[in-house]
């Protein structure tokens, strides 16, 4: 009986000495056989003090919520070859200075890159890749957990982070062991010794410092790597092929997984949608040196580097974190309430806020939903995306949507099982400009100050004083059937931002003309406007005839020229055909060159100055020559007179010969009509005054965009900017 007495006395007094948070139990009874290994950790962890013990309670807290999406298992020769690839880095380009490694290419070099590809092109893969189904709590073992605290509270001790000021910042910046779905294969140990003395730097240790060296390795390796081709992930390593390059959530993931290890706090945000393309995007983010989170797409870029070009047109923005966030739909929606697959994840933390100047949206609630929760949707060719939410307060008869980004159109859906149903009409809340109420974009890591308003009989109004909330609009998609207008239509899809880019490096390059292929060239023509995305014209002025005609940009940046012809006013003994069409943009057929003065198209041959030249020839205005020249070669001289050219587009402009519908949103869309276009334009008669059109190019092509139409224009959704007193 005393023994009995004894052992059990043994056993309470054991688990009261470990006394673990409720959460922390809670993981340890979902961990099976694995619970020995969390636990060694815990009291590890115990013994090293406050920060230590709370990391690692952190950490297995929420290690229900994580898994890998697979196993990978590499070959140890792949791991061979990229350490060869380090050593090759180490040799090429120590005792360099940052800006030395960055300027270097050297075409000497070629040779070893072509061996390179074929040592990797020949390895005989035995890498395995199994579909993982169980959580970390199963899988993480003690010495990975236990390497991965003890790193970390490394950077904690050289930055002297304070418990009650930077815990929360260490938690998910510093701390994890893992981004989203990767396998974590490697020990952040072991990480940091692999690249930690590439991206230090002993003199410069800020964190712009650190990424501009990251950004520079990864590019070197990829250039020593240009051949290479790669078939499967290769996890971590996909970082240094370049076809792995463009995706950004393996980029970002991985790239997290380095920078923290070398002591770079980073998180990963996304946007499910931007705000005129139906894609994802993905960076990290980090701190600038006054502390406001800044976004990076790495390891391409640098802090706020691709700020302009690409992320802030991003939609709504998310943050994945390592700790469950209470307020995303997997805790907030009913029992069996359906959760659109983009939504599901309980790791997401809304950041939108920082993107953009938001505000709390409080929506009247219709009677007829009765779920928990209603979702924001934002367009899409094929359907509704949804990529946000609002709670219903079934109390105050209301919906509550946070962070609502202004001058975006959301459509408000709720699920019926597993259909959409409309919540309200789809809205934008706009501002005509910057309203100084409202923080501005990435200038603020908090939203306490963001504008409550509420939403009566089509008015915003402050929520805490009921008074009309200033600078703001409430606009819904009101359509009236009963008044017709009529629309000029020129594009499907608005010219994108990186082609208008390359639109205005293309004022100031030249034609020039000889009669010997290397030898003096005369100019003849600056091109002194920025062209438009069509074919088009230009005078050389030219009174000589020459053999050889060429087009190059004097900077050496990339031309861009999707199609060229060469005409000539006398076709004499010259192979010829007829110039292509210019565009018709009016009724008036007096105003078409081609009726004005008789041109032939002149034969020649593309001469080779660059990768490709015969794609600014082919016909094609879906391929382009990106070097710095083309030219062409006629065999014998010929007075060239006139030039005809279409830069690089996306061929979403009216295409004669194609046929397009025309949609107007009046609770969904609806066809008005096909037409088949016979000018570069189409005229739609009696069309609804609706507040959103689309339109649909049924021959070619897939982009597709909503627009406004107003004073005789389109106004493409998110793109271009609107007077909304105006609708």
């Amino acid at each position: 009986m005393k023994n009995i007495v004894l052992s059990i006395w043994i056993l309470c007094n054991l688990i009261s000495c470990r006394n673990y948070p409720s959460e922390v139990e809670e993981a340890l009874n979902l961990s099976d056989e694995n619970r020995a290994e969390l636990e060694k950790v815990l009291e590890y962890s115990k013994k090293k003090g406050k920060i230590a013990y709370e990391s690692a309670c952190f950490l297995i807290e929420n290690m229900k919520y994580h898994k890998s999406l697979n196993r990978l298992e590499l070959d140890s020769s792949y791991i061979h070859f990229f350490n060869q690839i380090d050593s090759i880095y180490d040799h090429f380009f120590k005792g360099m200075s940052l800006d030395e490694i960055k300027s270097f290419k050297s075409k000497e070099y070629d040779s070893l890159r072509i061996t390179l590809a074929e040592t990797f092109n020949n390895i005989k893969t035995n890498k395995k890749n199994y579909k993982e189904s169980t959580t970390d709590l199963k899988t993480i073992h003690a010495d990975f957990l236990i390497d991965n605290i003890e790193s970390a509270l490394r950077i904690w001790e050289i930055n002297g982070y304070t418990y009650k000021k930077d815990f929360d910042f260490f938690k998910e910046f510093i701390l994890p062991y893992r981004t989203t779905d990767e396998y974590p294969a490697y020990k952040r140990s072991t990480i940091r010794t692999l690249y930690n003395k590439i991206i230090s730097d002993s003199v410069n240790t800020s964190i712009y410092s650190k990424l501009e060296r990251y950004k520079t390795y990864v590019n070197k390796c990829r250039w020593m790597n240009k051949h290479v081709k790669a078939k499967e992930h290769l996890g971590i390593y996909d970082l240094f092929i370049p076809k792995f390059k463009m995706d950004c959530h393996n980029m970002t993931t991985w790239s997290n997984n380095v920078l923290r290890a070398c002591g770079v706090p980073t998180v990963y945000e996304y946007t499910p949608q931007w705000i005129d393309r139906e894609r994802k995007h993905f960076w990290c983010v980090s701190p600038d040196s006054m502390g406001i989170f800044q976004p990076y797409t790495a390891p391409d870029n640098n802090i706020r580097e691709d700020w302009e070009s690409d992320i802030k047109y991003a939609g709504k923005v998310y943050r994945k974190t390592f700790e469950a966030q209470k307020n995303t739909p997997y805790f907030l929606s009913g029992e069996d309430e359906y959760i659109p697959k983009s939504l599901r994840s309980p790791l997401l933390l809304d950041q939108t806020f920082r993107y953009h100047q938001t505000i709390t949206l409080r929506m009247p609630l219709s009677k007829k939903i009765k779920t928990r929760l209603v979702y924001l949707c934002m367009f899409t060719k094929e359907k509704l995306n949804p990529v946000g939410w609002g709670i219903v307060d079934t109390d105050n008869e209301e919906i509550i949507f946070n962070q609502i980004p202004l001058n975006i159109l959301f459509f408000p859906i709720y699920f019926d099982n597993e259909e959409m149903q409309p919540a309200a009409e789809p809205f934008m809340i706009c501002s005509n400009g910057i309203n100084n109420e409202i923080p501005q974009p990435l200038t603020t890591n908090d939203m306490k100050h963001e504008m409550d308003v509420t939403l009566y009989c089509k008015s915003l109004y402050r929520s805490n004083n009921s008074q009309k909330s200033l600078g703001l609009k409430y606009i819904s998609l009101d359509c009236d059937t009963t008044q017709k207008v009529e629309l000029v239509l020129l594009r499907k899809y608005p010219e994108k931002r990186k082609l208008k880019t390359s639109y205005s490096n293309m004022k100031g390059n030249i034609w020039i003309a000889g009669n010997k292929e290397r030898g003096q060239y005369d100019t003849l023509h600056t091109l002194d406007y920025t062209p438009f995305p069509y074919i088009q014209e230009v005078s050389l002025n030219n009174n000589r005839a020459y053999r050889y005609y060429r087009y190059i940009s004097p900077s050496k940046s990339p031309i861009d020229i999707s199609h060229m012809e060469f005409l000539s006013t006398d076709s004499k003994l010259h192979p010829h055909s007829t110039p292509t069409a210019l565009p018709i943009f009016s009724d008036c057929k007096n105003k078409n060159m081609d009726r004005i003065e008789k041109k032939y198209r002149i034969t020649g041959k593309p001469v080779h100055t660059g990768s490709n030249p015969e794609l600014a020839f082919d016909g094609n205005f879906e391929t382009y020559v990106g070097s710095s020249g083309i030219g062409m070669d006629f065999g014998k001289p010929v007075k060239i007179t006139h030039v005809r050219f279409a830069p690089r587009n996306a061929n979403n402009m009216i295409v004669i010969g194609d046929n397009y519908a025309l949609m107007y949103y009046n609770n969904g869309w609806k066809r008005l009509g096909v037409q088949k276009a016979d000018k570069n334009y189409l005229k739609f008669s009696n069309a609804p005054k609706a507040t959103l059109y689309l339109l649909k190019n049924l021959t070619n092509g897939t982009e597709e965009l909503p627009f406004f139409y107003s004073k005789g224009k389109q106004y493409f959704l998110h793109v271009n900017t609107l007077d909304y007193d105006s609708l």
